[in-house]
């Protein structure tokens, strides 16, 4: 398709005279109903389209070239130069309109890069012949993207974050590229990489450049004090002479150049900004600035390190530590706490040690101030005993998406129409050769609960409270988000490289740690989206995704963002055989067999984690190896909810998942190593199967959803189905001979009522495995390892909490606290005005009373209210408070006020009104002790829980 070659209006006597400034040539896409060349004639003009500048427009096609010649200068000069533009995808913005100016038209339509599709200008002008000026204008929609471009070999990028407004900003919609180098009159644009989304070009504008300095860098940018080496300041220059450099406080630095390029080391004493200035052949003066940072050497350890990581029990292997320091007043060095004598050289050193058990070594420095670090490694010893652990995760698994009944009424299990549904006979062998446990918790979405499992806190404190963007952090408001709510910074960039991920201390303990499977830890440009660099030895198919894009190995498993990577061997045919083997689930279960078998092989111990995508949407596509036939169709569950075609492929990812379990279980015990396996079998949250109600117009619709009857709720949601998930622990095979089952006898076809939750593996394993938790890493979870061992006296803290400060599909800020069979919600957007988001029925949130109550013992529905039951306000206020205060004190974030676009305030919990209620019976009310209602004691209130802390009421 060929279009366009209009040049933008300019007048005769104009476009006659010659250039007063640097030639220009601009070129627009047009894609929009109202954004022609027309209307830009009509419009006024603007910042970016002047008055009198011509600019050439071209109207591109998905996936075809476009091209346009006799590209026109801003001075309406014809040139042989050409545009030709390779798109994948067109689209218009829709805010150009009659009365907005120009620049609005040039920002209205876009043309979508990635990959290998481009935008390439070629036989530019003589003026830029060597190089040229490159500005890349760029606005994709409203939503969030981060969006890279590479300029024959320049590279930049804009992060978008809503539709133009009228303003150009340096990479939020403009990118500007200095000193492009020009190839044989060519230069050639692509953007984002080929499975992310696309970079979007809504304009480009190249200018011929004056002499002066192309690049002007320092090497390192950054040095630490009384560095030897320093840094290396470099440059290049273009048409022109000698140059200078000098130090801002004018101290000068001989340096000479050589065909328009030169170097110097610089070794500054402190940070230090150096100015470098070329004569130019046109007799101007070029100037550029680079500042060298010195950093303060802080007291530091650098290097602490074992040349083993685990000893065979019983042997007098001798293991030899390695340390190197800065700054260090004293060193020492402990084993398991007790003090080793150990001698430093300049802050470094080694010494030889031999453990008859696991045992941490502590390195500890201490510096001249007091200030004091600390760095730990782990030496195993690994007795026959040492058990495998088998972390089993599925994805968007519901409470009741199984035949292994989890509700339980009267101590009797009850059996749902769900559980007669799913056929799950692989679950109910692990159940009954382990135990279940009815009241376990995940958090609302997958990312936040994956990152509880692999640190052991809750989403609260590692903030990742929302599920992780695919290819950059966004912070993923549901539909663009709310126009007076919104949610905080939460950790958009995925889990902290602060943290001590579960299998890195399992690698250092000498575990083979294994991943197969979903990540979904962090987006595509963030460390953490490869699991490798958690501490996983083996990581496959594993990435930024949160969902495949497909579920079949005839498709390579999709394309795109959400393409499953590393499976190319399951490239299969549409053969019935083929289809069962290489259908994901099965596929990434044969490949977790590959990597035990050579764990096993090696004598490694291993932690495995087979983490499914399966029974994550997309529900369009049955497993094979899961009986599509076996479910019926068209059986009403409740009113208003029947069994579709989608329910029925659902019913397959569930058996397929099923099998991979059975499967797995079958290898362990083929391989020998089945009685010492652990298997945790959990999901990632609450369920989301296809099972939708019916509901009015007054209520809406998240709150109606039924995906795992009886509870209420589903995926994300504040209710029991948003976050109560099936949890199965037992071994892989139950044999009472094995040394490590005498320890940890789990009781066979045992069931646990007790509250236990996903953060309380990371400190329950590494305790069965004789680990420790790292120094400085703190935990949320608690140990439940006790459960195990049948310690029937054994109970966790019956308490935990949810905190979900975003607006998501199916739920919208909130936090929550259960303590044993009370459950209290607190609602954001009821508390706060001007928060409504149902107003458009009828239903609106705002004003409502903002908390919920709950007794799961006789409601586990959650469908009769107590909030407002005044025999309940007493409770209701107590659980408030120790809501707020687990809050605080795991320095939570909280959802953020706007007005017109900018933050006014932050959505603190505000405690109930009842300002009758004396909680601990002192005679002062509690909204008297604690006077701002805030739930927290700050200076000058008393604990309204504590009788012996209160102040008279006359006071």
């Amino acid at each position: 398709m060929r279009k366009l070659n209009w040049c933008g209006w300019v007048p005769a006597v104009l476009a006659a005279c010659s250039l007063a400034h640097a030639e220009e040539i601009g070129i627009g896409v047009l894609n929009g109903t109202a954004a022609t060349e027309a209307a830009f004639r009509q419009a006024e003009p603007g910042t970016l389209a002047e008055e009198g500048k011509t600019w050439n427009f071209i109207k591109p096609a998905a996936n075809a070239a476009t091209t346009v010649s006799s590209l026109k200068t801003a001075a309406g000069v014809s040139t042989e130069a050409s545009c030709a533009i390779n798109p994948g995808y067109c689209a218009s913005n829709g805010i150009f309109a009659s009365g907005r100016n120009r620049d609005y038209l040039l920002m209205d339509s876009w043309a979508g890069i990635r990959g290998t599709e481009n935008v390439v200008i070629s036989r530019l002008p003589d003026s830029m012949a060597e190089y040229c000026h490159v500005e890349i204008y760029g606005d994709c929609n409203d939503s969030d993207r981060d969006m890279l471009y590479t300029v024959n070999g320049l590279t930049g990028t804009i992060q978008d974050r809503g539709t133009f407004s009228g303003a150009f900003q340096e990479g939020v919609n403009r990118l500007t590229l200095k000193y492009v180098p020009v190839t044989g009159g060519t230069i050639t644009i692509t953007g984002n990489g080929a499975s992310q989304t696309r970079s979007a070009i809504n304009a480009v504008r190249l200018t011929a450049p004056s002499p002066g300095i192309v690049t002007f860098t320092a090497t390192p940018s950054e040095v630490m004090e009384d560095s030897t080496s320093g840094a290396v300041l470099s440059w290049k220059t273009w048409k022109c002479g000698a140059v200078t450099l000098s130090t801002r406080d004018g101290r000068d630095i001989p340096a000479t150049t050589e065909d328009g390029t030169g170097s110097v080391t610089v070794k500054p004493d402190a940070t230090m900004t150096y100015i470098l200035s070329a004569a130019c052949e046109d007799g101007t003066v070029s100037k550029e600035e680079v500042t060298v940072t010195v950093r303060k050497q802080e007291p530091e350890i650098l290097l602490f390190e074992s040349d083993k990581k685990r000893v065979a029990p019983g042997s007098d292997e001798k293991a030899t530590l390695t340390w190197s320091t800065v700054k260090a007043e004293s060193l020492a060095l402990t084993a398991n706490g007790a003090e080793i004598p150990i001698t430093s050289t300049a802050g470094a050193g080694s010494v030889q040690v031999s453990s008859a058990e696991t045992t941490q070594y502590t390195l500890t420095l201490t510096a001249a101030d007091g200030t004091e670090k600390s760095k730990s490694l782990i030496i195993s010893v690994l007795a026959e005993n040492t058990p495998n652990v088998l972390v089993f995760l599925v994805d968007d698994m519901g409470w009741q998406d199984t035949s292994v009944p989890f509700y339980y009424k009267d101590g009797q299990p009850v059996v749902t129409e769900l559980n007669v549904f799913y056929k799950t006979p692989s679950m109910e062998r692990l159940a009954a050769q382990g135990m279940k446990f009815t009241n376990a918790y995940s958090c609302p979405l997958c990312s936040p609960g994956r990152t509880s499992l692999m640190t052991g806190k809750t989403s609260a404190r590692h903030r990742v409270t929302n599920w992780t963007a695919v290819n950059a952090p966004t912070l993923n408001e549901y539909s663009g988000g709310l126009p007076h709510i919104r949610a905080p910074q939460w950790n958009m960039a995925g889990m902290s490289q602060q943290e001590i991920p579960l299998p890195r201390v399992l690698k250092d303990a000498g575990y083979r740690t294994i991943t197969v499977g979903k990540a979904h830890f962090a987006p595509s440009n963030q460390l953490y989206s490869n699991p490798a660099n958690l501490g996983f030895d083996v990581n496959i198919a594993g990435c930024s995704a949160g969902q495949p894009a497909s579920y079949r190995g005839e498709d390579q498993f999709g394309s795109g963002n959400t393409h499953v990577p590393a499976l190319e061997e399951y490239y299969g045919t549409t053969a019935t055989e083929d289809r069962k083997r290489n259908f994901l689930t099965n596929a990434l279960t044969l490949e977790m067999k590959k990597q035990i078998k050579a764990a096993v092989d090696e004598n490694a111990p291993f932690f495995a984690y087979m983490t499914h995508y399966a029974v994550h949407q997309r529900h369009d596509q049955p497993d094979p190896n899961g009986d599509y036939d076996t479910y019926p169709s068209g059986t009403s569950f409740e009113p208003g909810v029947s069994i579709g075609g989608n329910l029925r492929n659902f019913g397959t990812l569930i058996g397929g998942m099923d099998k991979s379990l059975g499967d797995l279980m079958d290898y362990l015990k083929e391989l020998g190593v089945a009685n010492r396996t652990l298997v945790i079998f959990m999901s990632d949250n609450g369920g989301d199967a296809p099972i939708q109600q019916s509901y009015s117009g007054d209520i809406p619709w998240l709150e109606k959803i039924s995906a795992v009857a009886p509870l209420r709720g589903r995926k994300g949601s504040r209710y029991e189905g948003g976050t109560r998930i099936p949890m199965i622990v037992g071994w892989a095979e139950a044999d009472s001979s094995s040394p490590i089952q005498q320890e940890y006898p789990i009781p066979q076809n045992s069931v646990n009522h007790d509250i236990v939750a996903i953060w309380d593996i990371y400190p329950t394993i590494l305790n069965m495995l004789k680990l420790k938790v790292p120094v400085g890493h703190q935990v949320d979870g608690e140990d439940i390892s006790p459960y195990f061992r049948g310690d029937s006296s054994f109970h966790r803290t019956q308490k935990i909490f949810q905190h979900f400060p975003h607006h998501h599909s199916y739920a919208n800020f909130y936090s929550t606290c259960r303590k044993g069979d009370w459950k209290v919600i607190y609602n954001y957007m009821d508390q706060y005005a001007h928060t409504d988001l149902y107003s458009g029925n009828g239903y609106r949130t705002a004003g409502r009373f903002p908390w919920q109550l709950f007794n799961l013992k006789d409601d586990i529905g959650e469908s009769n209210d107590l909030a407002q039951d005044p025999a309940q306000q007493e409770r209701l206020m107590r659980m408030a408070r120790s809501l707020i205060r687990e809050l605080r004190q795991a320095d939570a974030q909280y959802p953020v006020l706007t007005r017109n676009g900018q933050a006014v305030g932050t959505a603190y919990i505000r405690m109930p009104d009842f300002p009758d209620v004396d909680s601990d019976g002192d005679g002062v009310p509690d909204l008297v002790e604690d006077a701002n209602g805030n739930g927290v004691i700050d200076p000058g209130e008393t604990d309204p829980d504590d009788a012996s802390s209160f102040v008279p009421i006359r006071q």
